[in-house]
């Protein structure tokens, strides 16, 4: 066979042309990278970490493994010059984890700091922008195995003058500095290049202060399996669970360049110390890289952990565990076993660190289980992004006083704050809600009243914006959160708050209703009406912009049927289920009628009524807001100093994420004396026993004499008798008789409270009950989350 070759170039002078053109575009390639650094930096990046590794693993096939300083400076000696240049781009969350350690330092002067895989002591220059490294250190420490990187630092260091950093070029796992412990110790993008990152983590853990704070921001996969056994150890699980092809496309790209992204590194690093924070995100301009940032302290953390758990006999939701000496003071007959203490028992028993929760500054939100399968149906967003109930209501039925210990549903927590606002609070304030979201946004509000000023406290909460939220987040409100609510607000803080969202009353379930409502307006041409309605000066001014150009507008035929009388808006949009919608009547539209036009005749909108002033304009008004809202209410839960327990009203609040039934089977028996459970019991089936269940367990941790309050669609609830013969009697506060309104919001048909008279027969039964129990399970240690 003859062989038949093909000139692709017939002629000499195609040859030349192809040649020229390619000496032209290397040559323009060369001169670009001489006079653009950036260029420059960009193509030296590309070859070290793209290109090089795999042309050495071909040609370095026969060599064997060289040490692990060899291996780096074989991969950083050609561009350490440009490390911090092209770096930037890639190694995403480095500054806001330094800011983030340095907001949960318990001091912040005479700090001993040790940055484990320092590198160019990029780091070290960035903190020196928000915390003076001369002023508030008394020694730095870079530690780093390269020459070439530390030859970088050292030049940064001299050319900054700080004569109290030190640059060692050390082995993470046995290095030693001048001080027997630090204060911090930072792993920025270094983990994942250890090989032996259990003894460098070790290493860490011999060298960090008790009261010390651990950070480390890298690449990592993690996906829920790894994360088995230990669910609550982690602060949270939001994105923690990298995608399958994602998880193994990095993984394997990023070894090439031997920077290892397997799990085992962080969950060793969550094993080893607390949980203070964690967060979990990507670099999506890189193609979705996922990173995390985590924050953490001595597992241990003896005086505070003991404290917390022991924190039974000062009123507080932590237990003591039975290995303290406090467990065998205490009356184990008349506690229940909480949550957080099982929780805490198990995961000594295993040598795991405690529950998230227990490293938190604050003792505002109780423990519970992140994997309870009844979250999902919120699909970790909040229904209500403010409270439709009015508290000065509230008060003036239930005349609450400092000796009262109240129990009521969070929503988005305004009533909540509008009772600790009030000029003598209730000793305790218990605020439960099944959605985990709902407290979410409670824990922002009571982070922000701990460390914001008024006016940032309006902006976030009065008009719904401000334009530095994350800022805000990591430097300031951070500290005072759950790692779990931190997690939630990184994701969605500037979607809700930033100038680019909708602002904070556009959020939740219920938004649908609000845009729907501006929808209808502008539908129905009367969007000037409206903020004439919410601008009206006095009550005929209000009625006759009503009557005359609204009322006709949204009542006609098309709005009661597809919106009003649809059950799917009632519950999407206002969150009315099927239950409590057929309490309304006949008719859904004349329920909303007689809701609206006497309301109308009570209160002035624009100066009486931020109800319906916020839903109608989408923030609130200075002088028409809730309390907690107010300079005076500022003031109060901010500074006000409560004679009974020396705290402040804030500091009493406990939030539960639970049911009501699984609270109050965890409470203290007769603990609670004031339950204000809203409206849901007209959720319930009226053929089925939830309300039984739910009555018994409420009588159980309410005083005698302890008064349910509770609101209804129906003048006169059928489960009200269920209330009678279980030994409440029952009074309406307040029904609703058409043309008339019961308070500025008239949305419901009935307010009634429920009063506990029945104790003498409940009195035996608990004594029948503590000797069955102590009999049948003598080693069982009955103590309480919550013992008021």
């Amino acid at each position: 066979m003859s062989a038949i070759f093909v000139d692709l170039f017939p002629t000499d002078v195609s040859k030349l042309y192809i040649f020229t053109s390619i000496s032209l575009v290397c040559g323009i390639i060369f001169v670009s990278a001489k006079l653009n650094q950036t260029i420059h930096s960009l193509l030296v990046f590309a070859w070290a970490c793209f290109i090089k590794p795999i042309i050495q693993k071909k040609s370095s096939g026969l060599v064997k493994a060289k040490n692990q300083q060899q291996n780096l400076e074989q991969f950083y000696k050609n561009q350490a010059h440009i490390y911090d240049k092209t770096r930037e781009f890639l190694l995403k969350g480095r500054k806001e984890c330094l800011r983030l350690a340095l907001s949960h330092l318990p001091k912040k002067k005479d700090l001993v700091w040790i940055d484990i895989g320092g590198g160019t002591g990029s780091n070290i220059e960035y903190m020196n922008e928000i915390h003076n490294i001369s002023k508030n250190f008394k020694a730095v420490y870079l530690v780093d195995l390269s020459p070439s990187l530390c030859e970088v630092a050292q030049r940064r260091v001299e050319a900054h003058e700080w004569e109290n950093v030190h640059v060692l070029l050390a082995d993470a796992c046995d290095f030693e500095i001048d001080y027997k412990f630090a204060d911090l110790i930072t792993f920025s993008y270094s983990l994942s290049m250890i090989p032996t990152f259990n003894a460098a983590i070790d290493n860490a853990v011999s060298k960090l202060d008790k009261q010390g704070i651990i950070a480390s921001v890298d690449f990592g996969i993690q996906s829920f399996d790894t994360s088995i056994g230990r669910i609550n150890t982690l602060g949270g699980l939001i994105d923690r669970n990298i995608p399958w092809i994602l998880r193994n496309f990095w993984r394997i790209w990023f070894e090439a360049d031997k920077v290892y992204l397997d799990s085992s590194r962080r969950n060793y690093l969550e094993y080893k110390f607390g949980t203070v924070k964690s967060l979990n995100t990507y670099n999506k301009k890189l193609g979705r890289i996922p990173y995390y940032i985590w924050i953490g302290c001595d597992k241990s953390k003896s005086s505070t952990i003991l404290h917390r758990l022991n924190c039974l006999a000062t009123e507080s939701p932590y237990l003591a565990p039975s290995s303290t000496p406090i467990a065998d003071s205490i009356d184990k007959k008349n506690f229940a076993i909480s949550k957080g203490h099982e929780a805490a028992i198990s995961n000594l028993q295993k040598n795991l660190p405690f529950p998230s929760i227990y490293y938190q500054r604050e003792i505002w939100r109780v423990y519970y289980d992140d994997l309870n399968a009844q979250f999902e149906q919120f699909k970790n967003q909040y229904i209500y992004a403010f409270t439709w109930e009015d508290p000065r209501e509230d008060n003036n039925i239930l005349k609450f006083t400092p000796n009262d210990t109240v129990l009521a549903i969070t929503s988005a927590g305004d009533n909540i704050l509008s009772y600790a606002t009030l000029p003598e609070p209730p000793k305790r304030i218990h605020a439960v809600d099944l959605n985990p979201c709902q407290n979410h946004l409670l824990e922002l509000k009571l982070a922000s009243f701990r460390c914001l000023d008024h006016n940032q406290i309006w902006k976030m909460f009065g008009e719904g914006r401000i334009e530095n939220f994350t800022d805000l987040l990591i430097d300031k409100l951070s500290p005072h959160m759950s790692s779990n609510a931190f997690q939630y607000w990184m994701q969605r803080g500037e979607k809700t708050f930033g100038k680019n969202g909708n602002g904070l009353y556009d959020t939740g379930s219920t938004r649908w209703a609000l845009r729907l409502a501006k929808y209808v307006f502008k539908f129905s041409g009367v969007t000037k009406y409206v903020e004439q309605l919410c601008n009206a000066q006095n009550l005929n001014q209000q009625l006759k912009i009503w009557n005359e150009n609204i009322k006709p507008a949204i009542f006609n035929p098309v709005v009661a049927t597809l919106l009003v009388g649809n059950p799917l808006f009632l519950w999407k949009a206002l969150g009315v289920p099927a239950n409590q919608a057929a309490m309304m009547g006949n008719s859904v539209i004349k329920y909303v009628i007689d809701t609206l036009d006497p309301l109308l005749k009570r209160s002035l909108i624009s100066k009486d009524n931020y109800f319906y002033y916020l839903t109608l304009m989408g923030h609130y008004a200075i002088d028409n807001c809730p309390d907690y809202l107010t300079v005076k209410g500022f003031k109060r839960l901010t500074t006000q100093v409560s004679s009974l327990n020396n705290e402040s009203p804030i500091d009493n609040i406990r939030l539960h994420t639970d049911t009501l039934n699984d609270v109050f089977a965890r409470l203290s028996k007769k603990s609670i004396t004031i339950a204000i459970i809203m409206d849901h019991m007209d959720w319930f089936d009226p053929h089925g026993t939830d309300e039984i269940n739910e009555i018994s367990a409420l009588k159980k941790c309410l005083v005698n004499g302890g008064r349910v309050m509770l609101r209804s669609a129906s003048t006169h609830p059928w489960y009200i008798k269920s209330f009678e013969k279980l030994g409440f009697k029952c009074e309406a506060a307040a029904i609703r008789l058409s043309g008339e309104s019961i308070d500025r919001i008239n949305m419901y048909a009935s307010t009634w409270v429920c009063t506990k008279v029945d104790a003498i027969e409940e009195e035996e039964e608990d004594e029948e009950n503590v000797e069955v129990s102590s009999e049948a399970i003598p080693m069982r240690r009955r103590m309480s989350s919550l013992h008021i």
